[in-house]
């Protein structure tokens, strides 16, 4: 998991403003059709999406949802904290 760790947190770098507020956004309250939204705004990237279909089960793709939730957490802090969100 530390692998994908470090590329959610890369995914997360490059990520704009705007992107990074959409995610936030979404995964934050996960009103009906986020999650869903959420998922074709990452299938865009092909990396991401290699990533999302190595889940087996739906336990794993809650749980990859939630390592998303964290990277992107920590890097509105990061802005936050350097003034640049």
């Amino acid at each position: 998991m530390k692998k994908s760790d470090m590329h959610l947190k890369e995914y997360c770098q490059r990520l704009s403003d705007e992107n990074l507020k959409f995610l936030v956004g979404r995964l934050g309250q996960r009103l009906s059709g986020d999650l869903a939204e959420v998922l074709d705004f990452m299938t865009n990237v092909r990396e991401v999406d290699r990533w999302l279909a190595m889940a087996e089960t739906s336990i794993e793709l809650y749980d990859m949802i939630d390592a998303l939730h964290a990277s992107v957490i920590k890097e509105v802090e990061k802005r936050s904290t350097a003034n640049t969100f």
